[in-house]
């Protein structure tokens, strides 16, 4: 985990070295400190987009595929074995793979902890000399440095709401659930908001603008996958 927060503080770092070259002065508003964690974090999301696209479609299938697997799971419920087989057999006719969908979500924790790490030792795995890191602009708006917590907690609630959105877009690709599983992920989709929030307190700006902007490239990202994917998966299940 700490050579991938190496090498993610080093990519932060390259960003910020960039748009210092480029342009000759910060933004009063929003320094380059802020926009290199704003473009670094689209540019990972768009990295792993290919992933994420394979994870929605995956649930998508499994979606379609719900109402045909509890007719075969009715049909062969005393025949375990015959009821695997079958399963399998509509899951290869499909292209459905099982372990599709734990692998984006892997990653994406990964790289939420390594950017966590970053976020904590800045001077540790992005701008190593501390005298420089002190010296440089990190404001964002009305927070005058990403590396305080945001005491107003606006950025935080931020957060959490579009934590919420995530959730409720995510919950359009998953497969049909009994009574319970529903009202569990109904739940999970309000606790987790507000984890997000209580948290918060005592996250770094820094973490919390990552999380904001994620967050937003994910709505935006499952709004159009969620429209693509529908008639794709709908064409290969028939």
């Amino acid at each position: 985990m700490s050579t991938i927060s190496r090498v993610l503080g080093m990519f932060l770092k390259f960003i910020y070295d960039l748009l210092a070259k480029t342009f000759p002065s910060e933004p009063e508003s929003i320094s380059f400190f802020a926009l290199s964690i704003i473009i670094s974090t689209i540019i990972i999301k768009l990295v792993v987009l290919p992933i994420n696209f394979s994870m929605v479609k995956n649930q998508k299938k499994m979606a379609e595929l719900q109402p045909e697997i509890e007719k075969l799971q009715k049909k062969y419920k005393n025949d375990p074995q015959t009821l695997a087989a079958k399963q399998q057999k509509l899951y290869k006719e499909a292209n459905y793979n099982i372990l599709a969908g734990c692998l984006p979500m892997i990653i994406q924790m990964v790289v939420l902890i390594a950017f966590y790490r970053v976020f904590w030792e800045p001077s540790k795995y992005a701008f190593t000399d501390k005298a420089f890191f002190e010296s440089i602009n990190k404001n964002f708006f009305y927070i005058d440095s990403l590396e305080k917590v945001d005491k107003t907690m606006i950025l935080a609630g931020i957060a959490a709401l579009t934590t919420f959105l995530t959730s409720f877009l995510s919950m359009q690709t998953q497969p049909a659930q009994n009574e319970q599983s529903k009202s569990m992920m109904r739940s999970m989709m309000i606790i987790m908001p507000l984890f997000i929030f209580w948290m918060g307190r005592n996250f770094q700006s820094g973490l919390l603008l990552y999380w904001v902007v994620g967050n937003i490239f994910t709505v935006i990202q499952q709004m159009i996958t969620n429209a693509m994917v529908s008639k794709s998966v709908s064409e290969e299940v028939k």
